[in-house]
């Protein structure tokens, strides 16, 4: 059995009573103390609280009389009374309205000190000096009190301190031990400086220098100079002129000071800033110059050089030769110098080489366009003469080329003629001319002859009477170049009784018409029975002359044909003319049952055109084979083409009564070896020889040799046609 003491019972009666009481009224002593109390004094500090005394365990809760630190009272009443810094710990005491019950609240005052401590005023402190550095400043330290009690003080900086030039703020503070923070009190110690010395240049001073213009204006010159001073950190340095500034070809003494902020000035220091042009001027000559001239005695050749100078400027070289002077064939070297108005020279050389060369090509002559009439389908061989080249250096040119060449077949309309001649530079000549094929010739007709038809009513017959078409349809036609010309007749629709002349006509497919008539004789209509008039065959066309072959001569032409024993005829006329039908141009030169005919008394060089055509025995003819020759005499004697030799020929032709002299060329392989210009009919060539500057053997290979008449002196370049060409083989 637990046991309890009467004072553990009444501790555990008012515990029970506290239990309850909390749980259901409030206690019967309430106390309201402020948390913290701030000092006005470390002994005694005047503190009131709140107090609230009731006996709470009975329902009508009397007041009850309450005993607290400082002070009693009964119900509702407040404490007051002094406290010392610090805590004070107790309770308030009664008892209850039963006068037995004790209760009690505990009390806890708290008195602080939160308040810094406090200064007395301060003042700031001003002093002079002439160290730029500073001075050592005293001054009273301020006090400071904290609850009637003196506290100790420290400054920053302290008293005695050296104070830099200008105002330094001065912050003396004061602990009390109590007080979160300290007190603070801020005052400004300002020093003044009382400068009177001048500025110093640092060493290395400037020194007299030479600097080389970069320009007209000379040249921009800078240094480095810095002075110090005892007051101003960055004394103001003046300079006349100022560094950097553009200084003339010339010498300039420059002069400096320096000055405080004080308006204390340095002696000046001097030095010499001079400017020079040694540098010489940029020359630029052209690069090595290669002209070239057809003529011998030079050409007169420009070019460019120039020079630039810093200072100067443009400048204007002097060169030898001069720009535009004659230089003569070789290789010429060209001096330039540029100098400028201080003296400096720069040169330069080049050189100039003039060759001897030939640009110009030949220039063709003696041609123009020609027009011929066709000899079939495929229009008509072509004879022309050949463009005569010649060169101003190579004088004739032998090989001038032409397409299509003349002897070939030009087609019917116009053709042009491309020539060129090359001479031994490789410059190219070059002509044109035009070549026009025509037709002008009518076809060849023939037409029925006269015949009779019976009239099919009492005023005639209509054309579609059986004979009547076969008269229209019996005429045949050919033509030389339209292998199908068309027939047409102007017969009418219905014949009357009697004579009727038709018109046939024949048109080829370039338009040429032939006509010829023929007679229609109707009579009147016959008896019932009379037998129809017989109906003739329609006349035949004979046919072509086979194998026809044309030969020039000398002034002659000589025609062969395969006769086969039939008539054949030859007609003539010029190629220029064109159709046969030209007037006073055209004849018959040959008629008869041969296979061939000269004709002879022609003109050399002048082209004729032949017809031949076959006949029958009714006077038809077949529309005839065309063709075109120029009689021509081989001018070249000696040696004859193709010859085969063993050693250098003699070239021989014949006289052209008008040349003053002859030019005769030698080609081996189409290159040019040789051109002389002989004044006779005759050349002998040697083993050996020179030509264009190099020496020539006669080798075995195939040569072609040229000749032209030339009319006049050499330097009027006048040649004739050429008069020939012929080649011969060296051999061993």
């Amino acid at each position: 059995m637990r046991r309890f003491s009467i004072f553990g019972t009444a501790l555990l009666t008012v515990a029970l009573l506290l239990v309850s009481t909390s749980s259901a009224v409030p206690p019967p002593i309430r106390v309201d103390v402020p948390p913290t109390t701030e000092a006005t004094s470390l002994s005694a500090t005047s503190v009131t609280y709140h107090v609230k005394a009731y006996d709470t365990s009975v329902a009508a809760q009397p007041e009850i009389t309450a005993t607290c630190p400082g002070g009693s009272g009964s119900g509702d009443f407040y404490v007051t009374a002094d406290f010392p810094y610090g805590e004070t710990s107790g309770e308030c005491t009664a008892t209850l309205s039963d006068g037995v019950t004790p209760t009690s609240t505990p009390v806890v005052i708290r008195v602080v000190d939160t308040t810094p401590p406090s200064f007395s005023s301060v003042s700031s402190v001003t002093d002079s000096t002439t160290d730029p550095t500073g001075k050592v400043v005293s001054f009273a330290t301020p006090t400071a009190t904290d609850l009637g009690e003196p506290v100790a003080v420290s400054c920053s900086p302290a008293s005695g301190s050296k104070f830099a030039i200008g105002t330094t703020q001065v912050d003396c503070s004061a602990n009390d031990g109590r007080s979160p923070t300290p007190g603070h009190a801020f005052f400004n110690v300002t020093v003044t400086l009382t400068d009177d010395q001048a500025p110093t240049f640092t060493p290395p001073l400037p020194s007299s220098s030479t600097t080389e213009a970069t320009g007209p204006g000379g040249a921009a010159v800078s240094w480095a100079i810095a002075a110090t001073d005892n007051a101003d950190p960055n004394p103001t340095i003046n300079c006349a002129p100022t560094s950097g500034s553009t200084f003339a070809i010339t010498t300039t003494t420059v002069t400096c000071t320096a000055s405080d902020s004080s308006g204390n000035t340095s002696p000046p220091i001097t030095f010499d800033v001079t400017v020079t042009d040694t540098t010489k001027p940029t020359l630029t000559v052209p690069s090595n110059q290669r002209v070239e001239t057809e003529n011998p005695g030079g050409v007169a050749v420009t070019y460019s050089a120039s020079a630039s100078d810093i200072v100067d400027g443009t400048i204007s070289p002097s060169c030898s030769p001069a720009s535009g002077t004659t230089f003569a064939i070789g290789t010429t070297p060209v001096h330039c110098t540029a100098t400028d108005r201080h003296g400096n020279a720069s040169s330069g050389d080049f050189n100039v080489t003039v060759t001897l060369a030939d640009h110009t090509p030949p220039v063709l002559s003696n041609y123009a366009d020609k027009t011929v009439e066709a000899n079939g389908p495929g229009g008509s061989v072509v004879n022309y003469s050949t463009p005569t080249a010649v060169d101003a250096l190579d004088g004739p040119i032998g090989v001038v080329s032409c397409a299509p060449g003349s002897g070939t077949t030009f087609p019917l309309g116009t053709t042009a003629v491309n020539c060129s001649a090359t001479d031994s530079h490789g410059n190219v000549g070059h002509a044109s001319f035009n070549v026009t094929v025509e037709d002008t010739t009518g076809p060849n007709l023939i037409v029925p002859a006269g015949r009779s038809v019976y009239a099919t009513t009492a005023t005639g017959v209509p054309n579609t009477v059986s004979g009547v078409v076969a008269f229209l349809s019996a005429a045949s036609a050919t033509d030389i170049v339209d292998p199908n010309p068309v027939i047409s007749t102007d017969a009418p629709a219905f014949f009357p009784v009697g004579p009727n002349t038709v018109d046939f006509f024949a048109k080829d497919a370039s338009g040429n018409v032939t006509s010829r008539q023929s007679t229609l004789v109707v009579l009147p209509e016959p008896l019932q029975g009379t037998p129809p008039l017989p109906i003739p065959p329609p006349p035949g066309i004979p046919a072509e002359v086979k194998n026809v072959r044309f030969t020039p001569l000398d002034r002659a032409v000589r025609i062969q044909w395969d006769a086969g024993g039939r008539t054949v005829e030859v007609i003539r006329s010029t190629s220029s003319t064109g159709s046969l039908s030209a007037v006073g141009d055209e004849r018959v030169v040959y008629k008869g049952t041969a296979s061939s005919y000269t004709d002879r008394g022609l003109q050399n060089g002048v082209e004729v055109r032949y017809v031949v055509r076959a006949l029958d025995a009714a006077g038809n003819h077949s529309a005839g084979v065309a063709g075109v020759v120029v009689p021509r005499r081989d001018l070249l004697k000696s040696p004859k083409d193709g010859a085969r030799l063993k050693k250098a020929p003699k070239l021989v032709w014949a006289v052209d009564a008008e040349a003053q002299y002859y030019n005769a060329q030698l080609m081996l392989n189409g290159v040019k070896i040789l051109s002389v210009w002989p004044l006779r009919p005759a050349y002998a060539l040697k083993k050996t020889w020179k030509y264009n500057g190099r020496k020539y053997t006669l080798q075995p290979g195939l040569y072609t040799w040229f000749i032209w008449p030339g009319y006049g002196t050499r330097s009027a370049v006048d040649y004739g046609t050429i008069m020939g060409s012929r080649t011969f083989r060296i051999v061993r």
